[in-house]
């Protein structure tokens, strides 16, 4: 991560494609995990993050859409991967 020296507070708001929205949650979810010191919220079809300078604009924003991406692979391919579970190990 990029630390950015005496950097000011800054929201950088992401806007989330409509075939996404289902996953803004998870997403939400996951990306608390990795940044727990930045702000999140959601605004009409878009995420917001709060930080305190301390990580880049642009590494923030590719982290939301990076992970929106991947909820939405992990939902789409859950079932698929329960019946391959299934089916390796016979339960």
């Amino acid at each position: 991560m990029t630390k950015l020296p005496n950097a000011a507070q800054f929201e950088v708001v992401v806007q989330v494609p409509p075939q996404f929205d289902k996953y803004v949650d998870s997403a939400m979810l996951r990306l608390q995990s990795l940044y727990p010191t930045c702000r999140l919220a959601t605004i009409d079809g878009a995420i917001s993050i709060g930080s305190s300078g301390s990580l880049a604009e642009d590494q923030l924003r590719r982290a939301v859409l990076h992970t929106l991406y991947r909820e939405k692979i992990y939902a789409e391919t859950l079932s698929m991967r329960q019946a391959l579970f299934r089916a390796v190990t016979g339960r």
